[in-house]
């Protein structure tokens, strides 16, 4: 069922542990383990002929060659449907495989689990961070098991279809031969990806790190990571923009780093001596911690500087359509955001003929938080609102087109009317159930938030605007549904602080209305602008709309001050810093 290939170099010790815990594990089903020696000079290949183990063995030697070469090699040798890759350093739970199993029988070709610092290690500068990485990234994951990022995507415990890994080609040797650190897990990770292949987490899939890296190895693996980062940066256009911003590289902190990293070797070399003496030394204040993260920091940015710096290749120039009611509706009040379903066919019809590609949410936040690259004129069609017209009009027509779509409902109106407008003199219009909600989610619709009651959120304090960001995606989960990914904001409506109390309220993106021709990216994914369809507009003219290139529209002065005035009386809440992906560097 599986085999389990482990890469070692230099750990006769710890890998003994490792395996220890490996032959301790539940095989319901026949598996063998594969250890690949790379090149150890510490007789660990001598101690792994010596031993005797209740499941089949295989000892493997070569040449060092890097882990990703060691990987490599222990797959040819496997003969398992699935591969379960292990860090020498991992101490697993029992049910590990059983988990992994049970993840990949029901229909995942990758799973990654939980890696948390084994309870044993001692308290210092780099246990603690590791520590601290793991557990936020078992929050993360567990939110969203069926997103993983290229922060999430770690070899130290990774199971993969057999086939998969093959017809992916495995790993890219190159990014560590020689001994090299970092970057063949984010290589793998697009490679599937691009191929389509179904990822997940699975939090019941333990292994506990016993993190045996010293400050100095650490420091010198981030500076390799950073070189390696630049190589992928070249290797897979789009994701060195994700890189770079993981790392911070557009911050204020990040430029004074890396206008550090721009030093003489000499001068980084006493840097990172004396700091990384301190935390070897034990060190765990303030201080010391903050002194090692700018170092490491450093080392990261100079490695990139080394290998050509990290391209940041201008992302696929992605638009987002923004619909309200597709219907036969003659209203003063709000005819002019509804277009007849005639006009829609004609106008998806024409976009089509033009060569644009219509992608769903996963394709676009994978494009965000992972640079996988889309399609040329990719777009994404969202309808806000709700109508129930949707279902007889807009579905039917997008079905036999085979284009995928989002709508934005909003929560406390769930099988009621739009009243909002009715409020206004509008005609009242029925908005979709819970039950209609299935059927298109089922269909590949993708269910998003327009806050619970359609509120103008800029004019409202603490308590109230939590309540319209969080309850959608605490209604539609009580209601059988996925809590929703994106949100699109009433009326356009955004200000800083509803930003913040978007993100905190644990949406990925959230969708505005400005910025008619703009390309949206991940640095604005709080704010994304749309074009939005009119009624009139026909499908000549919106081809039109989406060729220009306008920038996004500036944050309007006046209303970010107001916001101001309101944090005063309110307050924004504090965002959590996500650890990037070199948090990891092992």
């Amino acid at each position: 069922m599986f085999s389990i290939v482990v890469p070692t170099f230099n750990r006769c010790e710890v890998l003994m542990r490792s395996i220890e815990s490996i032959v301790a594990t539940r095989r319901p089903w026949p598996c063998e383990l594969i250890v690949v020696d790379d090149g150890s000079e510490d007789g660990t290949f001598e101690a792994l002929t010596a031993l005797t183990l209740p499941l089949p063995f295989h000892p493997i030697r070569q040449i060092n060659s890097g882990a990703a070469a060691a990987r490599n090699r222990g797959t040819l040798a496997a003969k398992g449907r699935y591969l379960l890759f292990l860090d020498d350093d991992m101490i697993v739970d029992e049910n590990i495989l059983v988990e992994h199993e049970r993840s990949l029988a029901g229909g995942a070709d990758a799973v990654v689990g939980d890696i948390p610092l084994h309870p044993e290690l001692p308290r210092t500068v780099l246990t603690r961070g590791v520590g601290r990485w793991a557990e936020q990234r078992r929050r993360r994951l567990e939110s969203e098991p069926g997103r993983l990022t290229v922060s999430d995507f770690l070899t130290g415990q990774l199971s993969v279809r057999a086939s998969c890994f093959r017809s992916a080609r495995g790993f890219d040797e190159d990014l560590t031969a020689g001994g090299s650190f970092g970057g063949e897990d984010t290589d793998l990770l697009l490679r599937l990806r691009a191929a389509q292949v179904r990822l997940e987490y699975n939090g019941a899939a333990i292994s506990y790190q016993r993190y045996v890296v010293t400050p100095e190895q650490n420091l010198r693996q981030w500076q390799e990571a950073g070189r390696n980062d630049a190589t992928l940066s070249r290797k897979h256009p789009g994701i060195g923009r994700v890189l770079f911003r993981q790392h911070h590289g557009g911050t204020a902190t990040g430029r004074l780093t890396r206008a550090a990293a721009t030093l003489p070797e000499p001068v980084l070399r006493r840097l990172r001596t004396a700091i990384s003496r301190r935390a070897a030394a034990g060190r765990t204040d303030p201080p010391t911690e903050w002194a090692y993260a700018r170092m490491r920091d450093i080392g990261y940015w100079a490695g990139a500087r080394t290998g050509g710096g990290i391209l940041r290749n201008s992302l696929s120039d992605v638009r987002i359509l923004a619909y309200h009611a597709v219907d036969h509706l003659d209203d003063p009040v709000i005819g002019r955001w509804t277009v007849t379903p005639e006009d829609f066919e004609a106008q998806v019809t024409e976009l089509l003929r033009r060569g644009h590609t219509f992608i769903g949410v996963d394709q676009l936040l994978a494009h965000f938080d992972d640079g996988v690259p889309l399609a040329s004129q990719s777009l994404l069609l969202t309808f806000d609102d709700g109508y129930e017209s949707l279902m007889e009009y807009a579905a039917p027509i997008l079905a036999r087109l085979g284009v995928p779509a989002v709508v934005c409902v909003v929560s406390g109106q769930l099988g009621g009317h739009n009243a909002w407008d009715v409020r206004s003199g509008a005609t009242r219009l029925p908005l979709l159930t819970v039950e209609q909600l299935s059927l298109l989610s089922d269909a590949g619709w993708e269910i998003a938030a327009h806050t619970h009651t359609h509120a103008h959120l800029t004019s409202l304090l603490g308590g109230r605007l939590r309540d319209e960001l969080i309850r959608p995606r605490t209604t539609l989960a009580a209601n059988g549904l996925r809590p929703p990914r994106l949100l699109a904001y009433p009326h356009g409506e955004h200000d800083f602080r509803v930003r913040a109390y978007a993100k905190r309220a644990g949406y990925d993106a959230c969708l505005a209305l400005n910025g008619a021709g703009a390309s949206p990216t991940a640095t604005d994914r709080f704010a994304l602008p749309r074009v939005e369809v009119l009624r009139g507009i026909t499908p000549e003219h919106l081809a039109g709309m989406l060729a220009d290139a306008v920038p996004p529209s500036s944050p309007e002065v006046g209303r970010e001050m107001k916001a101001v005035l309101r944090m005063a009386l309110d307050g924004v809440p504090r965002q959590r810093r996500r650890q990037p992906e070199a948090a990891m560097r092992r």
